[in-house]
């Protein structure tokens, strides 16, 4: 039985459900003959972008998507859809697909590099808390491609590749976007623009408004290889914790879906990317991670610089970000993506509100104080604390952590107080309680 917990919900299943389910599909318009500055315009085209605009199709409001690049960007990043999510995208209609598309995951561990297996944890204690008592493992990039795929079935809408924004400006009652394109300055206006432009976000640039918070010293190496550490015990999810080289492990289908893992460490701030990236370095710390007689084939390297930081205002007049112009933050736990999600489900429906019921843009506050206070309580400190946990070297703390760990899954309700937060739902739930 689900929670009932999403607020945004009731109001997308009753008035703008019905509204879009008594009037017939919208035809194609086509992007020329739009109307000039009745739309909305969505800055970035990744996951959130794309939520954001699927969101305001199925509303049937008009907009515009700019995106710097010629395409769905595709380099592996975030891989893991919470439960809550599910529960959204559903509404959309895509979260069968995306099911399709990854690993239902129903079980997670929490090792230890020297005493291995320390406490496996059951998400099917949330089954009276969401019809889906699991994790997806599916990458953000798939989930554009699957949303974009969707969005084909909508007119109203026009997406703009290769549209670098570099500024917005409010003037009376709309806004202006300017983009650099390979043809040179184009100008845009719009009632309103969503800024889902990635940390480096100029459209929170140009809200004025800080970004505080702090970067680690460490940057993070992913490494993907198709060497499959299930044969050996590891679940398809593991946080793996050690004072001196603690790692997270996990699988997703990869470009051809027979399955490829991804193993993300942490390196030493003094260490060179050149002496990251060695060859004989990378095999050093996978065998150092498991031993094999083989060397690890690997498919894919990369290197993060991490960073925890949540913007001063998610609204300036008509000015909104969500996703990581909004908030950013370290992997473990893969709540960042998922947070974007519920910032774009949040604020469409506000949105949603004000364009077609005329609903006062104080909403536009409303959705700050939600998305903003949970940015910090939940999200910031969540993985903040995450991260402390497994790279823990006092080792009196160290030892009662992972004793609590065992306490948790020896405790059915202990557990499921512990998922509903890892796994975002009373993250959620505090947001909705937010007025």
């Amino acid at each position: 039985m689900a929670s009932g917990l999403y607020r945004w919900g009731s109001i997308f299943k009753s008035k703008y459900r019905r509204r879009l389910e008594a009037a017939p599909r919208p035809s194609y318009k086509r992007p020329e003959i739009m109307a000039e500055k009745d739309r909305i315009i969505i800055v970035g085209g990744g996951p959130v972008g794309y939520t954001a605009a699927l969101n305001l199709a199925h509303y049937g409001i008009p907009f515009l998507l700019l995106e710097e690049g010629d395409e769905i960007f595709e380099d592996p990043r975030a891989g893991t859809v919470h439960p809550p999510t599910l529960e959204m995208f559903n509404n959309l209609g895509v979260t069968e697909t995306m099911l399709g598309r990854g690993y239902i995951v129903r079980n997670y561990h929490y090792r230890d590099r020297k005493q291995g297996l320390i406490a496996e944890f059951d998400l099917g204690v949330l089954a009276d808390d969401t019809p889906y008592p699991f994790r997806l493992m599916l990458e953000q990039h798939k989930i554009s491609h699957i949303l974009a795929d969707k969005l084909s079935e909508y007119g109203d809408h026009q997406v703009l590749n290769g549209h670098r924004v570099t500024e917005v400006r409010q003037n009376g009652g709309n806004v202006t976007v300017t983009a650099q394109t390979s043809g040179g300055i184009e100008t845009f206006e719009a009632r309103y623009v969503i800024g889902c432009d990635g940390g480096r976000s100029n459209v929170r640039k140009s809200m004025d408004v800080g970004f505080e918070g702090f970067s680690f010293e460490e940057r993070f190496l992913v490494l993907t290889t198709p060497f499959e550490f299930a044969d050996h015990g590891y679940a398809l999810t593991n946080y793996i914790a050690d004072p001196e080289e603690w790692c997270a492990l996990f699988k997703v289908k990869g470009p051809d879906d027979k399955g490829i893992w991804r193993i993300l460490f942490p390196t030493k701030p003094e260490e060179t990317e050149d002496e990251i990236f060695d060859d004989d370095v990378i095999e050093r710390r996978m065998q150092g991670f498991h031993a094999k007689p083989e060397a690890y084939d690997i498919a894919h390297r990369n290197l993060y610089q991490v960073h925890q930081r949540v913007a001063g205002s998610y609204r300036a007049g008509k000015i909104l970000i969500a996703g990581d112009a909004a908030h950013v933050n370290n992997p473990l736990g893969g709540m960042g993506m998922n947070f974007g999600f519920h910032d774009a489900f949040n604020l469409t429906e506000k949105l949603a509100a004000i364009w077609l019921d005329s609903a006062d843009e104080a909403l536009l506050d409303r959705y700050d104080r939600q998305r903003r206070t949970v940015a910090s309580e939940y999200l910031q400190r969540q993985t903040i604390e995450n991260k402390k946990n497994i790279e823990q070297d006092n080792p009196a703390e160290r030892a009662k952590f992972l004793d609590d760990l065992r306490a948790i899954i020896a405790d059915p309700e202990k557990q499921r107080v512990y998922l509903r937060r890892a796994a975002m739902i009373e993250g959620v739930a505090r947001a909705a309680s937010i007025t």
